[in-house]
């Protein structure tokens, strides 16, 4: 299965939602389940797990990319600040297509600026997934900070989705 449609807006517009549809498949899918995907290794073995998950299901796998402040450049203030941030937002589509590409499930690839806990859990309940599957915390003073101001997203997932939520190590704890 290496054939797939892409939705996505016009290059460089890395605010507009995205959606990019895999391969059709012959038959429906029994299940959906939902992905978080980012740059991280948490991120990557999360979307692993999912697909094997999802080949052993038969699911459908909605992996959603959610632009937030680990795709923005340090200095907002830099004259290609915009042109960083797409460049960013792209190579997490191709890096997340990449392990995508040969999957033996069908799968959808989302990706829109926003609150990550919020989207994964409306791609959810939009598609009435089994669970939503996301990569543990990256540890460090960030996610202390983003615990304490309730930020973190497997917190918020956990307290306010409607449905499970697995949590995926990096491998190696990294």
């Amino acid at each position: 299965m290496t054939e797939h449609q892409d939705r996505t807006p016009a290059a460089g517009n890395w605010r507009a939602p995205q959606r990019i549809d895999g391969p059709t498949p012959p038959t429906a899918a029994r299940t959906h389940l939902v992905v978080g995907f980012d740059r991280h290794p948490a991120g990557h073995a999360a979307l692993t797990y999912a697909l094997d998950l999802a080949t052993r299901i038969s699911g459908f796998l909605h992996v959603g990319h959610i632009v937030d402040t680990d795709d923005l450049p340090i200095d907002p203030d830099a004259a290609d600040w915009e042109q960083s941030v797409a460049a960013a937002v792209e190579q997490e589509r191709r890096d997340a297509c990449a392990l995508l590409e040969d999957a033996a499930v069908p799968w959808a690839y989302y990706s829109r600026p926003g609150r990550p806990a919020q989207l994964l859990a409306g791609l959810a309940d939009t598609h009435d997934a089994e669970m939503i599957i996301i990569g543990t915390s990256r540890g460090g003073v960030v996610s202390l900070l983003e615990r304490m101001l309730g930020e973190s997203v497997s917190t918020s997932l956990v307290h306010h989705a409607h449905r499970p939520v697995l949590l995926v190590p990096a491998p190696g704890g990294a």
